[in-house]
């Protein structure tokens, strides 16, 4: 496959006074501070692009080009003057009446709309890296089908109480395909580099015009927003795209297999997730060895832990990359 293969960030830095007081008008407007509003640390800008672009150089250097969604910012570091990086103003892919949005589902309806995105793109968030040599086939099929990696079916469901805004919005697209395509996804999104086609996107998105419509009109997250899963959902549907689940062991599941890993303390996985509290971290990427890593910092991380993610990055993936100024 020789087609080219874009990647799309989407980035913001929560520490821009001008950003902060964005949103707290918009807050204002709806006259509370909801429940399912996002944490404190999901808005917390730790430098991690610049540490994945330097793993997409690095590892993934066939990248066409890169694009970075932002509420008009852009990183201190950032080199704009290279070929290959290209900034994204919310503005150029969302409609005037829809700005600003702090919605990150309204964001990512969005990407579609970005001008010269190839056919086939990538999306991702800051926090994804790369942590070995990949080519274009760990995301697309001969066929140039995108792989769409999943978790493992949840053979126990979370009691409704128990169940989070992103369990919500991911059940309810779960549920549309269930009922429009008689077919059932009982499986998670891997929360890490996903791969799509524009235009089963794009259709995807026509399909369920109201339903991204509704979405949109949402400053913030909301628990009948439309979540991008959908596309993956309908691309399965639609025999457009091919299921792969990430293995807990690595690529296979077999006995043997477990067990070899089970005493060399070493799994070898496609990708995984780590959240950034503790201090565990680091030996439990050097146990799995992930090919890609999400480094998720959430509410119960703390600023010790920041730095210590930090200095593990730089440690990682110590030299400056093109994109850096």
């Amino acid at each position: 496959m020789q087609e080219k293969i874009d990647l799309v960030y989407l980035w913001v830095d929560g520490s821009d006074e001008a950003w902060i007081e964005r949103k707290r008008k918009a807050l204002e407007a709806i006259d509370k501070v909801s429940a399912s509003q996002p944490l404190a640390g999901r808005y917390v800008d730790n430098d991690e692009l610049k540490y994945s672009l330097r793993s997409v150089e690095k590892f993934a250097p066939w990248i066409n080009k890169i694009y970075i969604v932002t509420a008009d910012q852009k990183p201190k570091w950032l080199n704009t003057n290279h070929p290959k990086v290209q900034l994204v103003s919310h503005s150029e892919i969302i409609e005037p009446r829809h700005l600003p949005t702090f919605n990150s589902h309204t964001i990512e309806l969005g990407v579609p709309h970005i001008k010269g995105l190839s056919e086939r793109f990538l999306l991702a968030n800051d926090d994804l890296f790369i942590a070995k040599p990949i080519e274009p086939d760990f995301f697309y099929t001969k066929r140039g089908l995108p792989i769409a990696r999943f978790l493992r079916p949840r053979f126990m469901r979370k009691k409704p109480k128990d169940r989070s805004l992103y369990d919500i919005v991911v059940e309810r697209a779960r549920e549309a395909i269930r009922v429009r395509y008689g077919r059932n996804y009982d499986y998670n999104p891997h929360h890490n580099i996903d791969a799509y086609l524009k235009s089963d996107v794009l259709a995807c998105n026509e399909e369920f015009a109201e339903w991204v419509e509704r979405t949109q009109s949402h400053r913030f997250r909301a628990t009948d927003d439309m979540q991008r899963v959908l596309w993956l959902y309908w691309a399965l549907a639609k025999g457009r795209a091919r299921k792969r689940i990430v293995r807990h062991y690595g690529a296979t599941e077999s006995l043997w297999q477990r067990v070899v890993c089970l005493l060399k303390g070493k799994y070898r996985v496609e990708s995984r997730g780590f959240g950034i509290h503790g201090v565990k971290t680091e030996r439990r990427i050097a146990k799995y060895d992930p090919t890609l890593m999400c480094l998720n910092d959430n509410e119960f991380a703390a600023d010790h832990d920041r730095r210590g993610m930090r200095d593990f990055l730089e440690r990682t993936y110590p030299d400056k990359s093109a994109f850096e100024l």
